[in-house]
């Protein structure tokens, strides 16, 4: 089976969720994977995969390059990438990318027995199963599943159980950078506050209070993750505000791997993040308070595997289904004190649970 994908980190990481299914219900199948070389952390330790194809498509490549620089990158890997897949030969093709840049003009270079994807941008011709987009709001992996029944694999969305493989050794580096512990009970919140877009940020203010009352309410030191100037600014603003906890506000800006912070997920009380990559894998392997701020709401919320608290202020997706075990869901109209307090009141519930554990 080839599954294409020209996606970012969270959509290799919620299509790996499927590779456990399709390796059930068809035993003896291979997966290939055709994606972005920016989606390696993800793909590249997962035990279901035989091989990794390059293809950056130019527009999903978030890089920094210019736009003609992107271009030529994306006809140098789409030629790469004809050359490997012709060396094979496959029972069925899946693109799983339903808005802008499907793989579809990757079909009439190689071999393929059955393809199925989205019809978009054209290219839908291509395709033997061709399907489109609900008219109502829907999870990202509820169209996707659709696709795989051709291929007679059937998946459910409340039985997916999220996972993310990374290696032993992300443990020892990270407690390498982490340093000793001087208070070895203290448990561990991870704050993540930043997305792929800048406009599901939420302000300075709003952290610094939950950062405040987990530090005063429970007996975890915070440790702050992230990749940005304005994220060890705001870590700073934590240390330099709250002086009493200032030992026990961590700032690992700019200096975690990937793995390392699923390394430091997994052993976590809690995390808190906002609509990004974290969202997602911290709630595969820890408690989670997430907030979907101007976000595409049900779209993409994330599929747990631990419980999760997730307030968002998506309007169309207020009444909208969404089951998973343990997800909790509230719909609001400002990030405020409001949301503070029952967040405060979950988490609060969390850490003692995880105390008697």
């Amino acid at each position: 089976m080839l599954l294409l994908t020209s996606g970012h980190l969270g959509d290799a990481l919620t299509l790996s969720y499927l590779f456990p299914f399709i390796k059930e219900q068809l035993p003896g199948c291979v997966i290939d994977v055709v994606a972005g070389s920016w989606c390696d952390p993800i793909l590249i330790n997962n035990p279901y995969i035989r091989k990794i194809i390059h293809l950056n498509h130019a527009l999903t490549n978030r890089s920094r390059k210019s736009s003609p620089a992107k271009w030529q990158e994306h006809i140098r890997t789409t030629r790469s990438a004809i050359r490997e897949l012709q060396k094979e030969s496959y029972t069925v093709s899946i693109d799983i990318r339903f808005s802008s840049a499907p793989m579809h003009f990757l079909l009439p270079f190689i071999q393929v027995g059955k393809t199925i994807g989205f019809g978009s941008r054209g290219l839908g011709g291509w395709l033997d199963h061709e399907y489109f987009l609900p008219d109502t709001e829907f999870h990202h992996l509820d169209v996707i599943t659709a696709l795989l029944k051709p291929a007679s694999v059937n998946v459910n969305l409340s039985s997916i159980k999220p996972y993310f493989s990374f290696p032993e050794k992300a443990r020892e580096t990270l407690a390498g950078k982490l340093g000793p512990e001087t208070q070895p009970a203290k448990r561990i919140a991870l704050i993540c506050p930043e997305s792929g877009s800048p406009g599901h940020f939420l302000p300075d203010a709003f952290w610094l209070e939950l950062a405040r009352r987990i530090l005063s309410e429970t007996d975890c030191r915070l440790i702050v993750c992230g990749q940005l100037a304005a994220t060890k600014e705001l870590a700073a603003k934590m240390q330099a505000e709250m002086p009493l906890y200032a030992t026990d506000i961590l700032d690992t800006v700019n200096t975690l791997t990937l793995y390392e912070l699923a390394a430091l997920a997994s052993k976590a009380a809690v995390a808190v993040t906002i609509d990004s990559l974290p969202a997602h894998l911290c709630s595969a392997l820890c408690p989670t308070v997430s907030y979907f701020n101007h976000g595409e709401g049900v779209q993409f919320f994330p599929i747990n595997g631990h419980p999760v608290l997730l307030f968002h202020n998506h309007e169309k997706s207020r009444y909208v289904d969404f089951v998973r075990k343990d997800f909790t869901r509230s719909y609001v109209t400002a990030f405020d004190d409001t949301v503070i307090n029952d967040s405060m009141t979950w988490i609060r519930q969390i850490v003692a649970e995880d105390v008697k554990h």
